[in-house]
């Protein structure tokens, strides 16, 4: 890939840019891409920052609700994957110069050449955010749909793009591996913190036949990378006392889902639980009624869902997969290898903790998020390389060279 060029745009002033996003579908909830990337929007939004984001829709969904500033969903034809949205780049057509930078979320998606066409218009850089999108694992689903698309439509992109952000060092590695040698800053998802005194009683919004047994809660996407299948046969081996249950919440295709459920079954495992999406108040009953939280992961770019459990006190069981040693450094969390003996292993091991040592465990979790995943420590790194992507001299720490 082509080193990129140094943008002639103008300097931006530090604090105070116009910034527009890129996203694929901004429908889906469930997912740790959406969840960061309308965070990040906020969180730069309140110090200041004018944030458009953009992205697409099913058929017949109408514009997204529940974000802030200016949001803009298109509607998408073809492969859902593509996210071919031909509209977007006719509205794009019509805008003139009025963003400083542009940052793609993902890879693979027709949005990200239409905006890059715009930036490359109006000479302005833009940036990826690889959200796992080069981790092996990753590359090896629909393989033939991504070398297509790096000919075809991603070529111009990747040919122009000014840096990459990798989420986690690991990452970082993973974009070097791949043979991307553009500038990568690492900079990490923050986080929203709740405010626990506030929130609704578990009693309140949970099934009564839930509330009696110890939880180990699953929360996220129903898909194959996460590795619930190999959850679900742990635990049936691990076969843990009646006082304990599996609560899966996340939604998916209904195909899946049923796979799961007949693995469930044929596993013999005892009081498992799919709850379906969950979102609002019932996510956050469901994070405050668990005893810890697991993500089986094969791969992850960086698993927001962890984030969400230690910023409720819970600690975790991670696979190595996921990509966030630092948690078990810290105490907040239990990493295994990534395998399902590995994941039996580590539903033993926090089974057999008092609710005493898994509270203490908790407390590192959420002194993680306060000094790791703050807001305040993201954005400014975040600024820092907007700054810098407009002409700045001033390399940010974060930002790798070499």
């Amino acid at each position: 890939m082509a080193l990129a060029a140094t943008p002639s745009a103008p300097s931006a002033t530090i604090g105070r840019q116009s910034l527009l996003f890129v996203t694929g579908c901004l429908f889906e909830e469930s997912s740790g891409p959406y969840l960061s990337l309308k965070q990040t929007a906020e969180a730069l939004q309140q110090r200041g920052h004018a944030v458009t984001v953009v992205g697409t829709k099913p058929w017949r969904a109408g514009q997204p609700r529940g974000w802030f500033g200016e949001v803009l969903a298109f509607r998408r034809y073809g492969p859902v994957s593509a996210h071919f949205a031909p509209h977007l780049g006719q509205w794009l057509r019509q805008q003139p110069a009025r963003w400083e930078v542009a940052s793609m979320q993902g890879v693979w998606m027709h949005t990200n050449h239409l905006v890059a066409e715009w930036c490359i218009r109006h000479d302005r850089p833009f940036m990826i955010t690889a959200h796992g999108n080069f981790n092996p694992v990753a590359l090896r689903i629909s393989a033939w749909k991504k070398s297509l698309a790096r000919r075809t439509f991603m070529r111009r992109v990747f040919e122009r793009v000014r840096c990459y952000q990798a989420l986690t060092e690991i990452e970082y590695q993973t974009l070097r591996a791949y043979g991307i040698r553009e500038p990568v800053c690492i900079i990490g998802n923050g986080i929203t913190r709740p405010i626990l005194a506030r929130l609704s009683s578990p009693e309140t919004l949970l099934p009564c036949d839930l509330l009696q047994r110890r939880t180990c809660l699953y929360l996220g996407r129903l898909f194959p990378i996460k590795g619930i299948d190999r959850l679900l046969r742990a635990w049936a081996t691990v076969r843990p006392g009646d006082e304990w249950q599996l609560v899966i919440a996340g939604g998916g295709e209904a195909t899946y889902r049923a796979e799961l459920e007949y693995i469930a079954q044929r596993s013999g495992c005892l009081n498992v639980h799919f709850v379906g999406f969950v979102s609002g108040s019932l996510k956050s009953a469901w994070l405050q009624q668990a005893e810890f939280f697991v993500l089986p992961s094969h791969s992850e770019a960086f698993p927001m869902a962890s984030l969400e459990a230690f910023s409720f006190g819970k600690p975790a069981l991670l696979t190595a997969a996921c990509g966030l040693p630092e948690a078990a450094k810290a105490g907040a969390a239990l990493e295994v290898p990534s395998s399902e003996a590995g994941i039996r292993d580590g539903l033993m091991q926090l089974q057999s903790k008092s609710k005493a040592e898994l509270n203490a465990m908790g407390s590192q979790a959420m002194a993680l998020i306060r000094e790791r995943y703050d807001w305040e420590v993201i954005c400014r790194q975040l600024e820092s390389v907007y700054d810098w992507m407009c002409g700045s001299s001033q390399i940010p720490d974060c930002l790798r060279l070499d």
